[in-house]
This record gives structure tokens, C-alpha cells and sequence, in this order.
């Protein structure tokens, strides 16, 4: 057996017996790992606050036949106040499903790692719309995944106001390249995404949308991520039924 330390956000959790569990952990220069926390469930644990969902640690491990086991949690950052806002835990929750479920497992993640930090931190820290954030969090992944480019229509690569998205096939579209029935997007949700894409993780946050514009912008992304990843999370429709 060999000791490993490990830095990361905890993004999933399971109950592992009556009082263990078994924890997800986006991790720096190593992405998802999965530790066994022997233990974190009693109130007395040392490893109970940083083995919860969202929390930010330092974690060590000893590495045994194909699994680690967490032996210490230091708490870098619990993101504690989100949990005192549904809305705010609403997307962080979903947020931490769809890395768990999307970001490729045996792979250095640490462009998702950041953005999933600055995420939870705009949640926490900020009055931007929680819903807007998890819309921002979207744009910035589908691009780190490779899946997003901001070239504009997805043919010809021009940016023109106004492009069309095509349900369909999930496609930004200029006129030109519209092959019937696409929706042509509003001016400030165009704006959003180019904005999103064209900055760091540190600058994405820096702008509200109208209602309409954030009705037009959910809906595209959740199309967009239903044929480029695969996934329509339920978590992801829940803060709306708050």
C-alpha cells in the first residue's frame, strides 16, 4: 500500500454500510476519483465535514487493491452558505451531477476543477441569479469539453447577428445555413454565450439576463447538452419547481 494526496471538491457521495460512505472527488492533475470514507458518518468523525457534498479539501489516502481509502479530510472550503438558499443548492447540486456524470473518469480535469470552484463561489458570494450561474457553468464546460466553439454559426464560422439555433440537431446556424425550423436567438443571449466563451473563469459571471433572455438561453442549453453530452438531468429542472 502507498499514501496519496489528493486536492479536490467533493461532487458526489453514497451511503457505503451504516455509518461509512463512498465519496466522488474531482481531483487536481488526477479528475474523478472515488475514496472510501470509513467512518464519516458518525457525528464525531473526523472525516464528517469534509466528506460532504461541495466541500473543498486536502484529502489523504492509502491506495489498496484498485480503491483508495481516506484516512484525512482538511477543509479547505465547505461552501456551507449554499445550503442555506434552495436555489443556490438546487444548481449546485445539479452542477455536481453533471460533472459527476459527463467529466471522462482516469483523466486530469483541472480546467473543471477551476470553473467548478469559481462556480460554487459565484453561488455563494454573489446576487447574480443562481439559475443564470448554472447557465454560464454550462457554456464555459460544453467549451472546456470541446463541444462548444465561439466561432459563431457552426458551418462557416461567422458570428452575424442574429444566428439561428436548430433544435434538432443542436447547431448554431447563420442565415445562410439554416436548413428550416430554427429559432432565432436574441441578441443578449448570443451576447451571453460569446461573452462566456471568450473569457476566463474568473470574468464569466459579470452580467445579468432579462427574463426572456434566460427562458431562451435555458432552453437552448438544455437541448444543447441533450445531443452533445448525452444528459437531461432531473436536477437540473428542480429549482424551477421551487
Amino acid at each position: 500500500m502507498s499514501v496519496v494526496k489528493l486536492r479536490g471538491i467533493v461532487i458526489g457521495e453514497s451511503q457505503n454500510g451504516e455509518s461509512s460512505k463512498r465519496i466522488l472527488v474531482l481531483a487536481k492533475d488526477v479528475g474523478r476519483v472515488m475514496l472510501n470514507a470509513r467512518g464519516a458518518k458518525n457525528t464525531k468523525s473526523k472525516l464528517l465535514s469534509g466528506t460532504q457534498l461541495f466541500s473543498y479539501c486536502d484529502f489523504m489516502a492509502y491506495t489498496g487493491k484498485g480503491f483508495y481509502s481516506l484516512t484525512q479530510a482538511d477543509l479547505i472550503e465547505s461552501f456551507y452558505d449554499i445550503r442555506m438558499d434552495m436555489d443556490k443548492l438546487a444548481e449546485a447540486v445539479y452542477l455536481a451531477e453533471l460533472v459527476e456524470k459527463t467529466c471522462p473518469a482516469g483523466m486530469e480535469q483541472d480546467e473543471t476543477l477551476r470553473l467548478l470552484l469559481y462556480t460554487l463561489t459565484a453561488l455563494e458570494k454573489t446576487q447574480v441569479p443562481p439559475r443564470l450561474i448554472s447557465r454560464i457553468f454550462e457554456v464555459k464546460y460544453l467549451q472546456l469539453s470541446g463541444l462548444l466553439s465561439d466561432e459563431g454559426c457552426m458551418v462557416c464560422g461567422k458570428a452575424e447577428e442574429p444566428l439561428f439555433f436548430n433544435e434538432a440537431d443542436g447547431e448554431f446556424l447563420c442565415r445562410k445555413h439554416c436548413r428550416g425550423g430554427e429559432v432565432p436567438m436574441l441578441g443578449a443571449v448570443q451576447k451571453a454565450i460569446s461573452f462566456v466563451t471568450q473569457r476566463g473563469e474568473k470574468q464569466i459571471f459579470a452580467f445579468v439576463l432579462s427574463q426572456e433572455a434566460m427562458v431562451q438561453m435555458d432552453e437552448i442549453l438544455r437541448r444543447y447538452l441533450e445531443v452533445h453530452m448525452g444528459v437531461r438531468l432531473k436536477s437540473r429542472e428542480f429549482s424551477k419547481e421551487l
